[in-house]
């Protein structure tokens, strides 16, 4: 039988997100993951949470 062969965790470089839209689409995407997870714990611990969330684009025209 052949053996799968993955990448397994492999460490990522961090760095800047130089395009500005791909930056607004991650940004939006981790901020809902975020609050799903904290309306998770809130459920599980009846824990009460507050988020705070500062866009550098929200007030920008």
């Amino acid at each position: 039988m052949k053996k799968k062969i993955t990448k397994g965790r492999n460490k990522i470089e961090i760095k800047k997100i130089e395009e500005t839209n791909r930056r607004r689409v991650t940004f939006s995407k981790r901020r809902t993951r975020l609050f799903k997870k904290a309306s998770e714990l809130c459920i599980l611990t009846r824990a009460q949470i507050a988020i705070l969330v500062h866009s550098p684009n929200f007030l920008q025209k």
